[in-house]
């Protein structure tokens, strides 16, 4: 991140001038009122920060679209239950119903669609619309970036709208009736950039048959936008759309939309792109990035013994000189092992950490002794940070730890810093040019064996590894799973559990038979703020061994809340 010639002013919280048994303060970020949880993604040196909401409370079902007679809500409900529904009288038991029966509907067109992830400026608490238009959200959107111009990066899948469509008549049924259906735009999934509250999409290089796809996973504060999208498409996909969307029993941009966003039909061929913003934020064509390819070459193997390599690059992070960092595909035709995952003799091929300089693409590491590595994050002094796995190639009980790495691009020296204990997994998320590592580690759970996520920050030039959470006020409230960014002035984004009130569906707090308030779990957005003269609070001697200190605590439903949908913004899932 870059510091630009005008600021917010600094917090309140850090004008702090006596010596504080902190070194961090907490300001929770959200949620949006009206929306149960809220998560980081990114912030500038603005303290402009961006991410994603989730849990709307009383989410609007549109009746009109409801199958009463359905399982979901005939087994769950009892007719005179389902008679007040159909009056408009719901009660929180009855919404439950509704939205599991949104959910549990999502292949059938017919039935309203359902949304839970919605795009923020968590600074401001303000809702933020990428594709949607209409009152009600369709789609899922996604914010991962901001700029030191607030220019804001992110992605959001297809909006819907009702569509009559009538099918085709046939012998069973010469006279078919209309249908109402939810019909999406295309381009199932498309990047954004927002500049100044005008969002534009970001075009793939390839939109046949659906629109195509692109994801934004990151901006420069010169408006280049690192991401991928879809490049091509196999002959026998096309030869398998152009069969089944004809238009005779569905909206042919229906057909297309069920196939192409279908995770098992990988149907899009896809690849890193890079796209240049102009002076008024429009995006120009995408560029596209080469590959590792086979040892290294930047080309496909020429075997055909074997099966061929669908060869691609992520792209995840930019700096503002334009290197790029992220992974790539690594084969090597001359080493055949068995995989894992066909179960037979394959050429090796792995996920390796990559840097694009210009025309040029590289690996950082040896992808024989690395079996998994991805580039996270650069900085603008040419320090990379990422994560790498020696043994991934293998089944899943031998896999070893996921690893934080150092990489000097200037010196093309890497190292491998120690987390709080040999086998904790540690994935980097984010540093700053002060070479400040922020990310998720584990830790184990005071007197206990078991392990839990924790938000760390490493500092490369001390080599110190710490626990962000044993830089709280040991009565903080919070337990700091995540650090998602850092910025210049080292003010970090994290996604912290709290323990608050438990809210209904409808958004009133729930009581037990008692009529005690009932405490739940849930995930909130935190800046944390550097304190001046700051100690760490010293809570318990067990800590320096890696072990979790007592705040919020991280119960498994606060935990399930984390796995949502990519919301870690750089990491590359396999």
């Amino acid at each position: 991140m870059k510091l630009t010639p005008i600021f917010f002013a600094m917090l309140p919280a850090l004008s702090v001038f006596a010596t504080q048994a902190e070194v961090y303060q907490v300001v929770e970020l959200g949620p949006v009122d009206g929306y149960k949880s809220s998560f980081s993604s990114a912030i500038n040196n603005s303290n402009q920060a961006v991410g994603t909401i989730t849990g709307q409370f009383n989410f609007p079902v549109d009746l009109t679209y409801v199958d009463f007679t359905n399982s979901t809500i005939t087994s769950a409900l009892t007719a005179a239950e389902i008679e007040e529904v159909k009056k408009g009288n719901i009660n929180d038991k009855a919404q439950t119903v509704l939205l599991n029966y949104l959910q549990a509907s999502a292949s059938d067109y017919k039935v309203q669609r359902f949304s839970d992830a919605f795009a923020s400026r968590l600074d401001n608490k303000q809702l933020l619309k990428l594709r949607e238009t209409a009152p009600v959200q369709t789609n899922y959107e996604y914010l991962t970036d901001i700029n030191d111009l607030g220019q804001i990066a992110g992605y959001a899948s297809a909006p819907f709208s009702v569509q009559s469509f009538t099918p085709a008549p046939t012998e069973a049924t010469p006279n078919p009736a209309a249908q109402r259906l939810w019909v999406p735009q295309a381009g199932y999934v498309l990047g954004t950039v927002m500049t100044n509250g005008v969002t534009e999409t970001l075009p793939p290089l390839y939109t046949n048959y659906g629109g195509g796809f692109s994801v934004a996973r990151a901006i420069s504060n010169n408006g280049k936008v690192v991401g991928y999208g879809s490049v091509s498409m196999t002959d026998a996909t096309i030869s398998a759309i152009t069969t089944a969307c004809v238009g005779k029993t569905e909206p042919v941009a229906l057909c297309y939309h069920s196939i192409v966003s279908s995770p098992q039909s990988m149907a899009y061929i896809n690849n890193g792109l890079v796209w240049q913003l102009d002076a008024n934020g429009k995006p120009a064509a995408p560029v596209q990035l080469g590959y590792l390819g086979d040892k290294n070459t930047g080309l496909a193997h020429t075997r055909t013994d074997y099966p061929a390599v669908q060869y691609t690059s992520i792209p995840n992070e930019v700096n503002d000189a334009g290197l790029i960092v992220g992974s790539s595909i690594y084969t090597d035709s001359t080493d055949i092992r068995f995989s894992p995952f066909s179960f037979r003799d394959e050429i090796y091929t792995v996920t390796q950490a990559t840097v694009f300089s210009g025309s040029e693409v590289k690996p950082l590491l040896d992808a024989k002794e690395w079996e998994f590595s991805n580039a996270v994050d650069v900085n603008n002094k040419n320090i990379i940070v990422g994560v790498a796995q020696q043994k991934w190639y293998t089944y899943a009980q031998s896999r070893t730890a996921q690893k934080l790495f150092v990489y000097d691009y200037n010196s093309k020296t890497v190292s491998f810093p120690n987390a709080l204990f040999a086998t904790a997994n540690t994935i980097p998320e984010a540093l700053n040019d002060n070479n400040l590592v922020v990310g998720t580690t584990e830790a184990y759970t005071e007197q206990s064996s078991s392990r839990r996520n924790v938000a760390f920050l490493y500092d490369i030039s001390t080599d110190k590894f710490t626990n962000l959470n044993t830089m709280l006020k040991c009565d903080a409230g919070y337990t700091l799973v995540s650090a998602m960014d850092i910025n210049e002035k080292n003010v970090i984004l994290a996604t912290a559990v709290k323990a608050v009130d438990k809210k209904d569906s409808q958004g009133n707090v729930v009581k037990d038979s008692a009529g005690n308030v009932v405490r739940e779990e849930v995930a909130v957005a935190v800046q944390l703020n550097p304190v001046a003269g700051g100690t760490i609070d010293n809570c318990s001697p067990a800590e320096d061994a890696g072990y979790e200190r007592k705040g919020g605590s991280t119960g498994m439903v606060a935990l399930s809340l984390l796995a949502l949908a990519g919301l870690l913004r750089r990491r590359v899932l396999r």
